[in-house]
């Protein structure tokens, strides 16, 4: 046997040392670089195709791993001619084969004459993470960043905690480009709530980040690509939309690019208002002193929400080896609110009380940050990146309660008002330094180091009105400060096995440290720990048509700043949120096997999740009516997945796309020292119907229903929606007119139940936030649109922004 191992061990080398690696750059005729073409290697002999690539944003190419034989390369990208090069031939003293520069030339005809439509899926299914190409969809025209992850497999946005979450788990990083957003998860909500989508290129849904990303959020990433056009000149577009579902909706958007040289100078900006009227419903059932007390509460909302989004970036190249970029952004998003609200409490079946209570609310989050970044390259594949943010957010969120109360024959008894008030301002600082180099011929090496130093105060308080002067109720009333320090560092590789075999393993060490007290309440929580996160990729390349992949990654999942301080929130005179400083950190160990046939692909993910964080879980206060909201640690979350993808043209113009999951998750609670089990399995299924139609116009149909979940030990009750549009598209850059119908069938209601018979507790709760939909949106592009190159732009996958938490 050893001899045996002996022997394959050689021949694997001798197959590994026989294999070449080709690389190149390609330009067009004005020396410019020319991104994303197809790079082709085709057999000598009678032209079949070997193997593929493309060519990256500097139009730079490599095809690794080559056996011996005789080749020849095409080059082809639309809008050029196609190149081919001489006949070549690779053995094992051939290493690598550099093709320097190949230079393609404007193919006239086409430039002149043709307007080039690159489509593409609604949803790409890719190695390591899901693709929501936004700008190529119809229904997406007009709607909001939130309202497109809504209808993305296995995202959920819980409208009742405005929190999000993907596959069933909790603790979802946002990114903005690359850079993960440092906001309240309420804020988040609110922020992609108001970013419209049509400044959005596409969304990137990761589940299993490999070492170089944060490891913060047990969930996984997404990842908001804005719009950033390659071609030189000034070129952008505008757009505007209106619609109405019981409240007006308005959008409007600007971006621009500007690349000339050395120099490029971009920007956005996006203004959205939504008025569209909500209702909330919550029913509570609770055993007291022998009794049973029902509390049963509908609020009608108002709200308004008025959200300006704005960023300018300048990216210069010093010279052929170091770029050096600024950006600057920010945004006001203000949410204003008048509810009435009416609540029913009953004793053993009969109305005991009822209140009507008149609820004014303003929740206004400011934001503005800046970024410099710098990247070194030292020679090809050999890559230094620093990248600096200073970020401040502030938040105001003051609140007016008028509390009218009857008894049970509808009787008035009196009246109250009650104000509260939550200020939160936040700074963050982060500095990001990255190296990437070769080793050898076949393996790369990724290693970096992070800093993260954040300041966070949260001031909130709770005034009564007592004989026409407010007095502060000193149980309610805080400040409290929180210091955290996060310091990470990592190394990761990556390199071919065997043939069609490549590996990427990666290791991650960060140590936070996290201090939450008051003047009155010091050292509340002040914890120091480091953690060790690895990550592990495989994959395995059978043929052209066939691959499969592995991949295992550690994660955390860390208190955010509210959950912890133990200030209390009054929400009505019966329901309160609270922090929770006994909370700690989450962790899980996450699997996940892909495998690809040709365009269809499927995927089962598993992931433990120990300590598990829930927000938003109820209590009652022992001896009371009264209900408190908070964050809690689980004892565990097992989550089992099933992902099937499926595109399908039964004929030209008529592309249809699937997305099926399915799955378990399994929920473990103490309850007074017993361990309670909650499972639950369900079903999602998404899809996409595009038909192109004669003169231009294109109809699509897109739906989504997913069947529920666990939140903690809230079950989640099924919802989903239909949506329409139609589009024309006018010649000669005329723009683009599309209109929409969204929750065709008014089927877009959120609700969730918690049945504790032992504890003799019952809560349910919904939330209709939003409407059947009309909307018209027209869209125009502006300046240069003569393509020089065409693809998918990828961002520089910074990270930076996201950890906090608002209720």
């Amino acid at each position: 046997m050893p001899n045996l191992l002996t022997v394959l061990l050689i021949l694997s080398m001798n197959m590994l040392s026989a294999q070449s690696n080709l690389t190149g750059t390609i330009k067009d005729d004005k020396n410019q670089d020319v991104a994303y073409a197809n790079v082709l290697l085709l057999s000598s002999s009678d032209s079949t195709l070997i193997r593929g690539g493309v060519a990256d944003d500097n139009g730079h190419f490599e095809i690794n791993n080559v056996a011996s034989g005789t080749y020849m390369l095409r080059v082809a990208m639309i809008g050029f001619l196609d190149q081919y090069s001489e006949s070549f031939s690779l053995n094992g003293g051939t290493p690598t084969k550099d093709f320097g520069v190949i230079t393609l030339k404007e193919d006239a005809v086409l430039m002149n004459a043709v307007e080039v439509v690159a489509k593409k899926p609604l949803f790409e299914q890719k190695i390591d993470r899901l693709v929501v190409n936004v700008a190529n969809s119809i229904t997406s025209s007009g709607t909001n960043a939130l309202e497109v992850l809504e209808r993305t497999p296995g995202v959920v946005v819980n409208h009742q905690s405005n929190t999000l979450s993907i596959s069933g788990k909790s603790g979802v990083v946002v990114m903005i480009n690359g850079r993960i957003n440092y906001m309240p998860a309420d804020a988040v909500v609110r922020l992609l709530a108001g970013m419209s989508s049509d400044n959005i290129e596409k969304i990137e849904v990761i589940t299993t980040p490999p070492a170089g990303f944060d490891a913060e959020g047990n969930a996984g990433y997404i990842n908001i690509v804005l719009k950033k056009s390659l071609d030189n000149g000034l070129n952008g577009s505008y757009g505007a939309s209106v619609g109405y579902g019981k409240g007006e909706q308005l959008n409007g958007n600007l971006n621009f690019n500007y690349r000339q040289g050395k120099m490029n100078l971009y920007g956005d900006y996006s203004y959205s208002r939504d008025a569209a009227e909500q209702i909330f419903a919550f029913y509570r059932r609770i055993g007291l002193g022998g009794d049973i007390l029902e509390t049963d509460t509908r609020s009608v909302r108002d709200p308004g929400t008025n959200n300006h989004n704005a960023r300018i970036g300048f990216d210069y190249q010093l010279d052929k080896k170091n770029v050096l970029g600024l950006l600057v952004d920010g945004y006001d998003t203000k949410w204003l609110m008048d509810a009435v609200n009416t609540s029913f409490v009953s004793r053993n079946g009969h109305l005991d009380t009822s209140i009507l209570i008149n609820n004014h609310e303003l929740n206004q989050w400011k934001h503005i940050g800046g970024n410099l970044n710098f990247q070194h390259t030292f020679a090809e594949g050999h890559q230094l990146t620093f990248d600096g943010n200073i970020l401040a957010y502030k938040d105001n969120n003051p609140t007016e309660y008028v509390n009218n109360y009857s008894d049970g024959e509808g009787n008035f008894l009196f009246s109250d008002e009650s104000r509260a008030h939550k200020l939160t301002p936040i700074n963050i600082k982060v500095g990001k330094l990255d190296y990437i180099t070769g080793i050898g011929k076949k393996m790369k090496l990724e290693t970096g180091v992070k800093g993260t130093i954040s300041h966070f105060s949260n001031d909130v308080g709770v005034d009564y009105k007592k004989a026409s002067e407010w007095v502060a109720e000193d149980t309610l009333t805080a400040k409290y400060d929180l210091n955290e320090k996060i310091f990470a560092g990592y190394a990761s590789i990556e390199t071919p096995l065997v043939a069609k075999v490549t590996l990427k393993a990666g290791l991650r060490y960060e140590n936070t440290n996290s201090n939450l007290g008051s003047e009155e309440q010091p050292n509340i929580v002040d914890r120091q720990f480091g953690k060790w996160f690895p990550s592990v990729f495989l994959s395995r390349d059978f043929n052209e048509n066939n691959s499969m992949n592995l991949a295992y990654s550690k994660r955390i999942t860390r208190p955010t700043f509210d959950d912890m301080a133990p200030f209390i929130i009054f929400l009505d005179p019966s329901t309160f949120f609270s922090g929770n400083p006994a909370l700690q950190p989450a962790t899980s160990d996450n699997f996940k096997l892909g495998l690809r046939h040709k365009s269809i692909l499927f995927s089962v993910e598993y992931s433990v999740e120990d300590s598990s964080i829930a927000q938003f879980q109820s209590s009652v206060i022992p001896g009371t009516n009264k209900e408190l909201l908070f964050a809690e640690n689980l004892k565990d979350t097992k989550t089992l997945n099933f992902t099937l993808t499926l595109p399908i043209t039964p004929v030209k113009w008529w592309n249809m796309s699937y997305n099926i999951i399915g799955g378990t998750q399994q929920t473990r609670k103490y309850f007074d020292g017993k361990l309670t089990k909650f499972d639950f399995a369900g079903f999602g299924l998404f899809s996409t119907q595009t038909i192109t139609l004669p003169s231009n116009f294109t109809f699509e149909a897109t739906g989504y229903y997913g069947s529920g979940g666990l939140f903690g030990v809230v079950k989640i009750k099924g919802y989903g929606a239909i949506n329409v549009g139609l589009q024309k598209k006018f010649g000669d850059n005329g723009g683009t007119l599309r209109v929409g119908y969204d929750d065709v069938f008014n089927t877009q209601k959120f609700s969730g139940i918690s049945d504790l018979p032992e504890q003799n507790q019952y809560f349910r709760a919904s939330l209709r936030f939003s409407q059947p939909t009309i909307k018209i949106s027209f869209t125009q592009n502006f300046g240069n649109q003569k393509v020089k190159s065409i693809g998918e732009h990828r961002s520089g996958a910074e990270e930076e922004r996201e950890r906090v938490k608002q209720k």
